[in-house]
């Protein structure tokens, strides 16, 4: 055997264990997971290495590992994005998983005590309003409005309401939908929650709710304009030949 054979084969041999431990197959993806965590771990740019936390607890869920996914917003150092992980999460398991209520409310329950350390009180209000709005798309009404209650910004609390109340329509529980904007103390914020309402509904052909719900508006103008609205689809103004 040649000396540079020999060489080679020792070189080979010297790489063949690292490079071994750096692959991973497309169905492990708990390597895979490693592997990203690993990289965030060395980042020095807090921005790109909080998106990369965010994006990997994402992941984590999808793939049912909610405890591992939830704790990766304590290696987060920026309120807004800690927020963002929260939504991320919820709406991932809510929009994309079908769990039985006591397994979605214990990934809520994790994701409220996250949200409750968040320092920022502006971002964690947008945490709770949008595990709020998670478990409005997970059918746990009564959950959303406790979670809801207990926000501290007026604005966004009545937003919250507001949007929780829109994801209700967007699936024909008008009952439901009006409880949540009922929860609504602001005039101005209630007619613009009921304007939207109002148009959803005609959007699913429901005009009766629709014309219900354009009738609790006390603006003017905003009432007619809904009811206009209501009337133009109807008659299939918004139709081509």
């Amino acid at each position: 055997m040649r000396p540079s054979t020999i060489l080679f084969m020792a070189f080979l041999s010297l790489i063949t264990p690292a490079s071994a431990k750096e692959t991973c197959s497309i169905d492990n993806h708990a390597c895979i997971f490693t592997m990203i965590e690993t990289e965030a771990d060395t980042m020095t740019e807090s921005r790109w290495r909080n998106q990369a936390y965010r994006d990997l607890a994402v992941s984590k869920a999808m793939d049912g590992h909610y405890d591992a996914s939830v704790a990766l917003i304590s290696k987060i150092d920026n309120s807004d994005t800690q927020a963002m992980t929260v939504r991320a999460i919820g709406m991932a398991v809510a929009l994309h998983k079908e769990l039985d209520v006591e397994t979605y409310r214990s990934i809520f329950k994790k994701l409220d005590v996250k949200a409750a350390t968040i320092k920022d009180s502006g971002a964690k209000d947008i945490a709770y309003t949008y595990i709020a709005m998670a478990q409005a798309f997970a059918g746990l009404d009564n959950d959303a409005t406790k979670t809801t209650d207990n926000m501290v910004n007026p604005a966004l609390k009545h937003k919250a309401f507001g949007e929780t109340a829109e994801i209700q329509a967007e699936r024909g529980d008008f009952t439901q939908a009006m409880k949540s904007i009922n929860a609504i103390d602001s005039t101005a914020f209630k007619n613009k929650a009921l304007s939207i309402i109002s148009s959803i509904f005609v959007k699913r052909g429901e005009y009766h709710y629709a014309l219900q719900t354009a009738q609790m508006i006390t603006n003017s103008s905003k009432k007619a304009r809904a009811l206009q609205k209501i009337l133009n689809t109807h008659q299939g103004l918004n139709k081509k030949k």
